[in-house]
């Protein structure tokens, strides 16, 4: 009994052998006399596909690196196909998730070739020699290296709506870097996307709730990259989420010093110092924006010509760190030079008014200094009126005062319904 188990098996082990064998010399039949595999009929592909798919699933035969050389055709053929169709399309993907998710099929089937074009058998032997070695080494890696920059590419494109499809991407993309397969081509170095994944790996891994010390590590590696600010900025909410100042101050800090092309850092950082009632910084922070943007360091429109958010606020935080240091005459002229600079945003306008106001209820002792500045107020705070007429709360009561301080009856009864 024993003998004839055994008999069996290894007819079992002869046919499966023989089945691979048979699924190999009709694929050969099929693309026999053919030079370019691309002219071959779509019918004929569907027919080595699943010849094909017979070897891969059966686990006598799914390790033959034969196989795998025709899984990898079987997916180049697909590739062209779609990209095919993406030309014809206008340049749009009949459906986009596929093109990517064969382009990682093709990566991962050259990383299992490569391997097994280079794994011995029981007796030490390589399935080919050395010459044939070395051409396939070449054929699979110019294959992988058309493909495996497309996995970054692709997972940019599901970041946000799939990100469980980015992730796929951008951890195959990764393992490349360590792959056998890529060993001689120093990727670290030669491939454009290297320094900009960690952002978008980091943004995936926080899309699907990944790691958060995986997430802080490549926040950090990307600080160097084009992405720096942003994942300076995620940097700093991380920390900030978790309580930790010293390492949200850290980068604060940080971003103002190498992120200049933007001013959102060293807002933040000078509305901080307000707060802690630290206003000779503010004033310090706020000359360096205001400075960087006079330069053109730091944009003040974007490509349209629009005017950036919250450039502004510069001028505003400095005028307002004046004001509360009560020098009311420096803050009124750094809020007149902010309305002259970027023109009508209310709280540079209003401030001005406040401020010239605040300077002369001071010296309302003295006509001859507190007039002009009530009348600068109201020429500010009119201006309020005129342009943000549904914001009385902000310029009422202040036009109130001023026409109450200068004696003028009429005006002090028309705007008394503002009085506090």
């Amino acid at each position: 009994m024993k003998r004839i188990i055994t008999i069996c098996a290894a007819i079992a082990l002869c046919l499966s052998a023989c089945a691979q064998k048979s699924n190999l010399r009709q694929i050969e039949n099929i693309t026999y006399g053919i030079q370019d595999l691309n002219s071959l009929p779509q019918e004929k592909w569907d027919e080595i596909r699943q010849l094909v798919l017979q070897a891969t699933d059966n686990a006598e035969t799914a390790e033959n690196y034969k196989t795998w050389e025709w899984l990898i055709r079987i997916y180049e053929n697909d590739r062209a196909k779609m990209l095919t169709e993406y030309t014809t399309n206008g340049n749009k993907f009949t459906d986009m998730k596929a093109f990517f998710e064969n382009e990682m099929n093709i990566v991962d089937a050259c990383e299992k070739y490569f391997k097994l074009i280079q794994t011995p058998n029981d007796k030490g032997l390589l399935p080919i020699n050395d010459k044939e070695l070395e051409q396939l080494k070449a054929w699979v890696q110019s294959n992988a290296k058309a493909s495996r920059s497309n996995l970054y590419v692709g997972a940019t494109q599901f970041v946000y709506n799939e990100p469980a499809i980015a992730l796929k991407l951008i951890e195959s993309y990764y393992q490349s870097f360590n792959s056998p397969l890529y060993a001689d081509m120093n990727l670290k170095s030669t491939d454009k996307y290297y320094k900009e994944a960690p952002y978008v790996y980091a943004t995936v891994l926080k899309a699907v709730n990944g790691d958060k010390k995986k997430i802080e590590a490549l926040l950090k590696e990307a600080l160097k990259s084009s992405n720096g600010a942003l994942a300076c900025q995620e940097l700093i909410t991380l920390y900030d989420e978790q309580g930790d100042t010293a390492n949200k101050d850290k980068y604060l800090n940080y971003a103002f010093e190498n992120f200049p092309q933007t001013n959102v850092f060293g807002i933040t950082l000078a509305q901080a110092a307000i707060t802690n009632d630290d206003f000779a910084k503010t004033i310090d922070i706020c000359n360096i924006l205001i400075q960087r943007q006079k330069d053109g360091i730091t944009p003040i429109t974007d490509e349209a010509g629009n005017e950036l958010e919250n450039i502004w606020m510069p001028h505003y935080l400095k005028a307002i760190a004046l004001f509360y240091m009560g020098q009311q005459d420096q803050a009124y002229e750094v809020f007149v030079e902010g309305d002259k600079t970027y023109p009508n945003h209310i709280e540079l306008v209003v401030g001005a008014g406040m401020a010239a106001t605040k300077f002369g209820n001071e010296h309302f002792s003295d006509k001859e200094v507190c007039t002009p500045w009530y009348e600068k107020a109201v020429k500010y705070l009119s201006k309020a009126e005129q342009i943000w007429p549904e914001q009385s709360d902000l310029w009422g009561n202040l036009l109130y005062v001023c026409y109450h301080n200068l004696g003028n009856k009429a005006m002090e009864e028309k705007y008394s319904k503002y009085a506090e």
